[in-house]
């Protein structure tokens, strides 16, 4: 399950990032779904400072337990599919980089580039990859939030991120019975917004809409595929919690797939 994409890590061994191995786990996969997690690292960065607080959100902890739940769910995809997802999980800390920001805002010294570009090269190999091996695809970028405790959030940023889908499917795709969130709805989850709102509307919640990753690597965008970026309550995420919150999530991702990518 997490063998390295050994041509990555050699371009990141190459370009001075000896701890590539380390800071970012990546796997690559067979079916059509991209699994990224870039919040839930807890390691130290070498050489690294502390980021300062730079654009209108700066937050430095950690979404906990995403980084498990990722690995969990990929497991049990694996298990209801037989077939894994791609997966990219950050194992830095939030507090020296932030994988979800633009550069900018990322980090706040030289020394901390090379983690973050080695966790952007690879989301960008496996989308360039899934491009040219599926006509239809879909990234899921996993976050955690503890406004909603038991809720799960929906990010496309008003349904921009999921172009593609929207224009081939139409909004159920998003917000039906068979969509992804329309599936966690019958499982019994809160979703915010509601399956009842249209997937263009400006109902998703603020500061949740969809970040850098969703927005960088989106089917809006002439080299993206479809996005959504998930946020899982902080119940949800509890060591109680997290076995049937994976075990639902792929459950919600491998109909998704049936429906919506073969």
């Amino acid at each position: 399950m997490n063998h390295l994409i050994s041509l990555l890590l050699a371009a990141a061994l190459a370009s001075g990032s000896s701890h590539a191995h380390e800071l970012i786990e990546v796997a690559d996969g067979e079916l059509p779904v991209i699994l990224t997690a870039p919040h839930g690292g807890i390691q130290n960065v070498p050489g690294c400072m502390e980021r300062t607080a730079v654009g209108s959100r700066f937050v430095i902890a950690p979404d906990y337990n995403t980084g498990q739940l990722t690995r969990r769910i990929a497991e049990e995809l694996k298990r209801l599919t037989g077939k894994s997802p791609y997966l990219v999980i950050a194992q830095f800390h939030r507090k020296y980089i932030d994988a979800n920001r633009n550069p900018e805002e990322a980090y706040a010294t030289a020394d901390c580039a090379a983690a973050y570009r080695d966790y952007h090269a690879a989301v960008r190999h496996q989308v360039n990859e899934i491009r040219v091996k599926y006509p239809r695809a879909i990234l899921l970028d996993i976050h955690g939030q503890s406004v909603f405790g038991d809720s799960i959030l929906r990010g496309t940023r008003y349904g921009s991120t999921v172009k593609v889908l929207l224009a081939r499917a139409g909004a159920a795709a998003i917000t039906g019975p068979d969509s992804l969130f329309g599936r966690f709805a019958a499982l019994g989850y809160p979703i915010i917004p509601a399956n009842d709102a249209a997937p263009t509307d400006r109902t998703e919640a603020r500061n949740y809409s969809g970040g850098y990753t969703v927005d960088t690597y989106g089917s809006h965008r002439n080299d993206g595929i479809d996005a959504m970026q998930i946020e899982f309550g902080r119940h949800l995420r509890e060591p109680a919690m997290l076995e049937k919150t994976a075990r639902d999530s792929a459950q919600a991702i491998a109909a998704f797939y049936e429906s919506f990518l073969r």
